[in-house]
């Protein structure tokens, strides 16, 4: 699964600081960077860069994310919607906006959609879980005295029936 995340939606549900936004982009990158590494989960992370002098995108990438800035005009979401009208695998792709029509227009494409909201919670779920996997297998499981006295009546009383 991939997974295309509107760079300034996620940014601006996050962030309502007056800190500027290079550091508010420096900070959303690292954390996915940090889950995509720690899930292995593929993810691009797609900027509106459209009125910058460049002429080509430029891409960011790390073994989990890719970060694109769009290219002299293209806005991100044009971007997103080319990737997966590109794409010979759209239902393999899972956009991540709280734009509704974006999502729609993505849908349309064979896209799945999740709002930021329910990615954050979805990113938070898989967090607790992989923690009580961890936990479940530090902890080693060890039998009662009861458990122990419970399963010997058992095998007894089975070697019992099996000799007659």
């Amino acid at each position: 699964m991939l997974y295309l995340i509107d760079g300034y939606n996620i940014l601006f549900r996050f962030f309502h600081s007056q800190k500027d936004i290079q550091t508010q982009r420096d900070l959303i990158i690292k954390l996915l960077q940090d889950k995509a590494k720690k899930f292995h989960l593929k993810m691009t992370l797609i900027f509106d860069a459209h009125k910058q002098p460049e002429i080509l995108a430029t891409h960011t990438y790390d073994k989990h994310l890719k970060v694109i800035f769009t290219p002299k005009d293209q806005t991100a979401d044009e971007y997103i919607l080319e990737q997966i009208f590109l794409s010979k695998t759209p239902t393999q792709i899972t956009l991540i906006t709280s734009d509704n029509s974006l999502a729609f227009q993505a849908k349309h494409m064979g896209a799945k959609t999740q709002t930021v909201d329910e990615f954050i919670d979805w990113l938070s779920e898989k967090e607790t879980k992989t923690e009580i996997k961890k936990n479940l297998e530090k902890d080693e499981f060890v039998d009662t005295k009861h458990d122990i006295q419970r399963l010997l009546k058992i095998f007894e009383k089975k070697l019992e029936d099996d000799n007659f």
